[in-house]
């Protein structure tokens, strides 16, 4: 059999925690910018463009907004993970590990 590459493999890495623009009662999370105003707390800004941190990344999967963390913040950035969690606890956003995120999606588009 052929290597396969699944939609699953290239959403998301296994250092990363996602952070679903859904809430756990499944409705759609708003503001619709909730994703570029989290990611630009770690953008950086060159030539008039910005960029924004491998530790923190949107993602868009099946027209749903999402935020990947890398678990390495926590250590490097404390403070900065921590309101990350907390604004995703707050608002009753789903988190999840990146696997079980891949898992869920080929389940999904199985």
């Amino acid at each position: 059999m052929e290597n396969s590459i699944t939609l699953s493999d290239e959403i998301c890495y296994l250092d990363e925690l996602i952070i679903e623009g859904i809430t756990i009662d499944g409705v759609k999370f708003r503001p619709s910018d909730w994703v570029d105003r989290l990611c630009g707390m770690l953008a950086a800004f060159d030539n008039q463009k910005m960029s924004y941190s491998t530790s923190l990344r949107p993602l868009i999967f099946n027209n749903m907004n999402c935020v990947a963390v890398k678990k390495s913040l926590q250590e490097e950035s404390p403070n900065v993970f921590k309101f990350i969690m907390q604004f995703a606890t707050d608002n009753s956003l789903i988190v999840a590990d990146c696997a079980k995120f891949k898992k869920h999606i080929d389940e999904t588009v199985s």
